[in-house]
């Protein structure tokens, strides 16, 4: 299977060409960095180990994992934006304009939840 570059050139210029769509684009990606630098600036090294929950069938199982464990917040931001933005940009080399601005605000929608899980999870390892 060989990745066709200007196929992919062809739909990124298509749909960069609807400005409510690229709006949208630029504020996922936006949020996604605005996220990722917020939750990096929050994350400290301590010695306070956080209990993770891990759910097996019906029961629950809490793990001690170091404060580092935290970074993977800081990696899910830029995870969430670039997959939206490339669904988004598929989509609507399909045809499918609403069903991709669905993909976006439910992407928005994502970090914004994401944020306010995060810092919460955050804030449990310092409360202490």
């Amino acid at each position: 299977m060989t990745i066709d570059r200007e196929l992919i050139k062809q739909a990124i210029k298509q749909a960069m060409s609807d400005r409510p769509f690229l709006l949208l684009a630029i504020l996922i990606i936006a949020l996604s960095f605005i996220y990722s630098i917020a939750i990096a600036l929050t994350v400290h090294s301590s010695d306070v180990t956080l209990y993770s929950r891990y759910t097996a069938f019906g029961e629950a199982h809490f793990y001690k994992n170091h404060w580092q464990y935290l970074l993977n917040f800081v990696a899910f931001g830029p995870i969430v934006g670039l997959t939206h933005c490339v669904l988004m940009v598929k989509l609507y080399s399909m045809e499918r304009r609403q069903t991709a601005l669905l993909v976006g605000w439910l992407g928005v929608t994502i970090i914004t939840i994401a944020f306010v899980y995060s810092t919460s999870v955050i804030g449990l390892g310092y409360a202490a």
